[in-house]
């Protein structure tokens, strides 16, 4: 079936149109777009000036995005194509709209068949295996690619939009079909024909749409209240209140909220956004700041339970499938937690693409993701007809009975039917009359038997009713188990829902009672001589109990007989009340029919690029939306200078902070030992947050290592550090601070295997190149295989929103004039500088960081007033560990010169570096994760 979603495909052509013109010359070329970029402004004077400003932008970081995939084109998955045919369904759009339907050839060879195409694939079309971007462009095939629109997945096509027609640059062989295949893979020796993953543009594509207005049945009316400045915004409506405690949804929530043991601030954070719902005439937009460690992911659970509690159709957004799991695993515990919803999960769903957000990693959200939904309430189509038949079993069992009997007898085939069925399956080879046939006293023999052994076969009341009780009992108590858990509350009250497990704890008593009566199947009674009738009698109560139950959930749960996958998707997401996905793939909210959406949720708002929230802000029927996030953490990624430089990665949410819209601070920080908050505190947030009391209790002063150098907070001053970067593309890297990173390690998985205490390490670089350096260093130190100690190394950007017990830094920037580059970055650093519960360890250069005129002047000057300032010499192995990797930096540095090439044989880098792996153990040891 073809992805319904990806019909609408012909609104965003002019982007793909855009694409397509370009040559790999012009992708390459970082200043194709620059003329056209401008700085997107903070204020804007009317929607189209608003939306417009983000086009150019959009479309430079496009190009950017493309650029980056074609110089790693090598490294590209890939999948040789089989055929490809024109789509002539297509046959009224413009001839230079080039639709066609390809084949992937799915062999299980090692080289093929390695990638499997998805919708909004950008894919290169070559018939060999580039090794460079030059590869795409020879002489004899000039640069090919195409957009995959839609999977036909019942006839293994690939629905794609041609950047030119395949006839042009390859020679085809054509079929006698009535749609002509241009290619046509038919011997060993044919030309083979490979489509190469360039990135996927279902992102920008919906993005353009929204831009340009092309989202269907759209609104404006939230857009227009984020073009200006608004300074009463987030005040509470004094038309409305006479004060906001006089509001009836007020004391509802704030009964709520008590129960969430949340903090003042976030309490106050809560019922302001919830209670803004109560204005009729002025639609609202709150903003929530969250600082790293202030319990954000908590307070956006406890306002979207609030939100569930009112019934308020509400959308949560975040800008990647990771933010938006992490907020609906924590509602769902949130609900699961609660009795008075222990009625399944149907008013909630989360939805995306699978494959990519990984459920399944994620506990219980299984019953709330919109796949695994549609399938279960598929399966639960014939859910009233087991009910139905249930109520007429205990009603009228031996009107059932006689049913089946007369079923069974008219079952019974004629002597006719009977002969021809076993002459024919025996001597189908030489067909005789059927008079012939009544000739063979044999078959009338076989007969006689025959109808013996139907009649013997029928079952006596008392086995039918225990076989059929049973069987509608079992296919009950699933298709009630799973419209409990499914079905919005809309389609089951909640007083029916709660019937649900009355009736099936009937059901099973009455089928206990069945087991303790010893009814015996074979004799038609029990050993007493009751009988069926008797028995049912004998429990009328409970009968009566039971059937009132059965019959009240037959007439009141509305499940319509809906049998199509996308049918059923798009009926659980008009009826549930909170709805996850990402900002992005909120376009599926357009779809005609749709329930109108009341309350948006921007989580992480700070990471999403503006341009991308205009996608849900113009959701029909949109009044209140609430934004949460921290400005001062890392923002969207951007790959483009140009971009980058027009301020193209701004959030709205930073951008409404900067025109002085009110923020509902979160002023309680749970995370970080109290020494490691005061710097960042200080620095970054003015020093408006506190430290919650268990983080100020003793027992959260864990030590890891002996020495004042590991204590809570210290930084490690690495003065014989040398910054290196290799070669383009591969980032700063410095090798003492490798060193003494993996000599840390090391130490705390020597203490580890003593205590046996719990640890989790991460390890943070702003620079790639000492990311990598790093992670092969410690693949080599072959750590203890253990769940109780774990280590992580990732770049900054790569640690938003985590945190570990312990965390080590290394700066890198190692030089004489104070220049450490994008180190400088405010966001970058509070981001690293957050992350860890007990100990934070930051290695640097003194000198380097003190020289800048940064925050790491304050931070080295910081450290050195509170005593936390200690120099790598001062622990004599981390000292031995920095000294040999100087020395073999040295050693690497001259044996460039044609001497020392002569004399030590010339060592590669690749063998000292080994070496340095290992030698601070006595040999290398084999990588083990």
């Amino acid at each position: 079936m073809m992805e319904r979603s990806c019909s609408a495909i012909d609104d965003g052509l002019d982007l793909l149109e855009t694409v397509f013109s370009w040559t790999v010359k012009d992708v390459l070329n970082e200043n194709l777009c620059k003329h056209k970029v401008r700085k997107i402004p903070q204020t804007f004077l009317s929607i189209t000036d608003y939306l417009n400003s983000f086009i150019p932008s959009l479309v430079e970081e496009t190009r950017s995005d493309l650029s980056s995939s074609l110089k790693c084109v090598s490294k590209a998955p890939f999948c040789e194509i089989s055929s490809v045919e024109l789509e002539r369904s297509r046959s009224f759009i413009p001839a230079k709209n080039l639709f066609y339907q390809i084949a992937v050839n799915r062999t299980n060879s090692d080289e093929d068949g390695k990638y499997e195409p998805e919708v909004g694939d950008l894919i290169a079309f070559t018939d060999l295996k580039p090794k460079n971007v030059d590869d795409l462009n020879r002489s004899k095939r000039s640069y090919h690619i195409g957009y995959v629109h839609g999977i036909k997945e019942t006839i293994d096509r690939i629905s794609i939009l041609s950047s030119k027609s395949f006839d042009m640059d390859i020679q085809f062989s054509l079929t006698s079909s009535s749609a002509p295949k241009l290619y046509a893979k038919s011997s060993k020796n044919a030309q083979k024909l490979y489509a190469f993953c360039l990135l996927n543009l279902t992102t920008n594509v919906r993005i353009w749409k929204a831009l340009k207005l092309q989202l269907e049945g759209s609104s404006l009316s939230m857009m227009r209240k984020v073009l200006q400045a608004d300074s009463k915004n987030g005040e509470i409506c004094r038309l409305c209140f006479s004060g906001e405690k006089d509001s009836a949804t007020y004391s509802k929530v704030k009964n709520i909220v008590l129960s969430q043991n949340l903090n003042e601030s976030q309490k106050d954070a809560v019922l302001n956004c919830v209670t803004s719902r109560e204005c009729q005439h002025n639609d609202t937009v709150k903003l929530i700041w969250g600082p790293p460690g202030t319990g954000k992911t908590k307070t956006v659970a406890s306002l979207l339970f609030s939100l569930l509690e009112l019934k308020v159709r509400t959308l949560t957004c975040a800008p990647t499938n990771t933010a938006v799991l992490e907020v609906a695993a924590r509602l769902h515990n949130l609900v699961k937690e609660s009795l008075e919803f222990d009625i399944g999960f149907g008013d909630i769903v989360v939805f995306g693409n699978k494959s990519r957000m990984k459920v399944d990693c994620y506990r219980g959200l299984s019953d709330v993701f919109l796949d695994y939904r549609v399938n279960n309430l598929l399966k639960c189509s014939g859910w009233k007809h087991s009910l139905e038949s249930m109520i007429k079993l205990l009603e009228y069992p031996e009107e059932q009975y006689d049913s089946y009997k007369r079923e069974e007898e008219n079952s019974v085939k004629s002597l006719e039917e009977f002969a021809m069925q076993k002459y024919f399956s025996e001597k189908n080879d030489d067909p005789l009359t059927l008079e012939l046939l009544k000739d063979f006293t044999s078959i009338t023999e076989q007969y006689l038997l025959y109808k013996d052994e139907k009649k013997k076969s029928i079952k006596t009341l008392d086995q039918f009713f225990i076989e059929r009780f049973r069987s509608n009992t079992e296919q009950i108590e699933k298709n009630l188990g799973t419209l409990r858990m499914h079905l919005p509350t809309s389609l089951v009250p909640l007083a029916e829902i709660k019937k649900i497990p009355i009736a099936l704890d009937l059901l099973r008593s009455l089928e206990n009672s069945l087991c303790k009566a010893k009814l015996k199947q074979t004799s038609g009674g029990c050993e007493e001589g009751e009988s069926i009738v008797d028995f049912l009698r004998r429990l009328s109560i409970k009968k009566e109990e039971c059937l009132i139950k059965l019959r009240s959930l037959s007439q009141t749960i509305l499940l319509p007989n809906i049998r199509d996958k996308y049918e059923m998707a798009k009926f659980c997401l008009m009826r549930a009340r909170l709805i996850f996905c990402t900002a992005s793939s909120s376009t599926k909210l357009f779809e005609d029919g749709m329930t109108p959406v009341e309350f948006l949720v921007i989580d992480e708002a700070a990471q999403l690029k503006e341009c991308e929230s205009t996608i849900p802000l113009q959701l029909p029927g949109l009044h209140h939306v609430i934004l949460i996030g921290d400005e001062r953490q890392l923002p969207a990624v951007v790959k483009s200078q140009v971009s980058e430089e027009a301020e193209y990665g701004r959030s709205l949410f930073e951008r409404l902070v900067s025109l002085g819209y009110k923020k509902h601070l979160l002023n309680v920080q749970y995370r970080m030992h109290p020494s490691i908050s005061l710097f960042p505190n200080k620095e970054f947030y003015e020093e408006q947050l506190s430290d919650a009391p268990f983080v100020r209790e003793i027992d959260y002063n864990r030590r890891f290592l002996e020495g004042k150098m590991y204590a809570s907070y210290s930084f490690i001053n690495i003065a014989k550090g040398k910054e290196q970067k290799p070669g383009r593309g591969h980032g700063w890297k410095n090798m003492a601070e490798a060193a003494a990173v993996c000599k840390i390690i090391e130490s705390l998985e020597n203490e580890f295997l003593r205590s046996k205490k719990k640890v989790s390490i991460g390890i943070i670089s702003p620079y790639n190149g000492q990311v990598s350096e790093i992670q092969e260093r410690i693949k080599h130190q072959n750590l203890v295989s253990d769940p109780n100690f774990s280590v992580s190394v990732r770049s900054v950007d790569g640690f938003q929103g985590g945190e570990e017990d312990i965390i080590i830094i290394s700066t890198v920037r190692s030089n004489g004039n104070g220049n450490i580059g994008f180190l400088d970055n405010r966001q970058r650093a509070n981001v690293a500088l957050t992350r860890a519960r007990h100990c934070l360890w930051i290695l640097g250069n003194e000198k380097t960081l003190s020289s800048s005129d940064s925050l790491w002047r304050n931070l080295v000057n910081d450290a050195k007033e509170r005593e936390c300032f200690h120099k790598a010499d001062d622990d004599k192995k981390l000292a031995m560990a920095i000294e040999c990797e100087a020395l073999l930096i040295e050693l690497l540095d001259e044996s460039e010169t044609p001497f020392k090439k002569l004399s030590l044989g010339g060592p590669s880098r690749t063998t000292a570096t080994t070496f340095s792996r290992g030698s601070f153990r006595g040999r290398p040891r084999a990588p083990r994760w």
